[in-house]
């Protein structure tokens, strides 16, 4: 769940990593011409991407944490170990 939440929280950081400059490239006082227009371009297909990846990840460390009970006995937690590490 701690790794759930932290994602959660950069999440938050991913999606405005790339406002500003978006924002600054669009109104025209920054930059111009053919080549700004393809940068601005590409800074908000980055933007896209990085959000799509952080949607993906969350997706499976929320299908990986359903897979398995939130609380298990000891002697489960045991079990667990022991596959895990591949000790008897």
């Amino acid at each position: 769940m701690e790794l759930l939440k932290e994602v959660h929280n950069r999440s938050q950081e991913v999606g405005q990593a790339y406002q500003r400059v978006h924002a600054s490239m669009q109104s025209g006082k920054v930059w111009t011409g053919p080549t700004a227009v393809k940068w601005t371009t590409e800074i908000a297909d980055r933007h896209h991407r990085l959000a799509q990846l952080v949607r993906q990840m969350t997706h499976a460390i929320e299908e990986e944490l359903h897979r398995h009970p939130a609380m298990v006995t000891r002697s489960q937690a045991e079990l667990i170990r022991r596959q895990l590490t591949g000790r008897p």
